[in-house]
């Protein structure tokens, strides 16, 4: 099954910046929940710390920054953790209402990227082991694995 996917771009000045291209992708876990993952392309630096954080309507969600506190309808809901380049958003008891924008911000640099996906649970894929692949990037891999298998076959 496949996930919603968005894409964004920042271009800053005219140049790319070093954090530049942002992927978000969602679906629902059998208990109900939301699962986000907003990959992003880490800053040629390593030194440089990385922040994520989820907002909706205005309010925070989530954020791996410990000092900021979510929204009292959010805090004990959702988790949001930050790997080397993907931040993740698990949200407890996503709710029936209307489709909302769910955006993703990574903080690398002085100005935070975004990437917004508007949720419709109703319209969400289920999570699966494919939505795994997805999000990992194993699915390129097989990709690249597979072809050379084939001939082999043939």
């Amino acid at each position: 099954m496949l996930c919603y996917t968005a894409f964004a771009t920042l271009f800053l000045f005219g140049v790319v910046s070093a954090q530049t291209s942002l992927r978000i992708t969602s679906c629902l876990t059998k208990d109900q929940n939301l699962q986000m993952s907003c990959t992003f392309t880490p800053a040629t630096d390593p030194k440089l710390s990385k922040t994520c954080y989820y907002m909706t309507d205005n309010k925070l969600i989530g954020s791996t920054n410990a000092s900021s506190t979510p929204d009292s309808m959010y805090r004990n809901r959702a988790n949001v953790t930050i790997t080397d380049n993907k931040c993740d958003l698990y949200l407890k008891g996503l709710p029936d209402s209307k489709p909302a924008n769910y955006t993703c911000f990574i903080r690398q640099t002085a100005t935070p990227v975004s990437v917004i996906q508007i949720v419709d649970k109703s319209k969400l894929q289920a999570c699966s082991a494919w939505s795994v692949l997805q999000h990992s990037g194993v699915a390129l891999l097989l990709a690249f694995l597979t072809v050379p298998l084939l001939s082999e076959l043939l």
